[in-house]
């Protein structure tokens, strides 16, 4: 599975890479919303990792409203420090389909990833009938 991480704190970036790679995941990084979005059709990630509040004008919100109003629907989960009440509603409402808090948890990160990579494996065949 190839996951997006819009991330630009480093020590997260490398806890996520080491539990992707120990599931056979690719990670693709980006420090920064615009390098995310300018990369993404080229890229093709399968699950988008974004964190809420990046560096620069462009916070993780942005990049997945703007993802979605592109008509990608490859699903997103923020990413972020900022636990408190209706965050994960902001979130949700934003365009995301799911929400984990900072210090992301090792458990957590390695449910999320198994969870897609299935849900990828079982709609791999629907979507080879349909391109036929």
């Amino acid at each position: 599975m190839r996951i997006l991480y819009v991330e630009d704190n480093d020590t997260n970036v490398f806890l996520v890479q080491r539990i992707a790679r120990m599931g056979g995941h690719d990670v693709i990084h980006y420090a920064d919303g615009p390098s995310a979005l300018a990369h993404f059709a080229a890229d093709r990630p399968d699950l988008v990792l974004v964190d809420v509040q990046l560096v620069g004008h462009c916070d993780g919100l942005e990049v997945v409203r703007a993802l979605r109003a592109a008509g990608y629907r490859t699903p997103i989960i923020a990413l972020t420090a900022y636990a408190m009440l209706g965050d994960r509603e902001r979130c949700l409402e934003a365009g995301c389909d799911d929400y984990l808090a900072k210090p992301l948890p090792v458990a957590a990160l390695v449910d999320v990833f198994q969870q897609y990579a299935a849900r990828q494996t079982e709609e791999a065949p629907a979507r080879l009938d349909r391109s036929v």
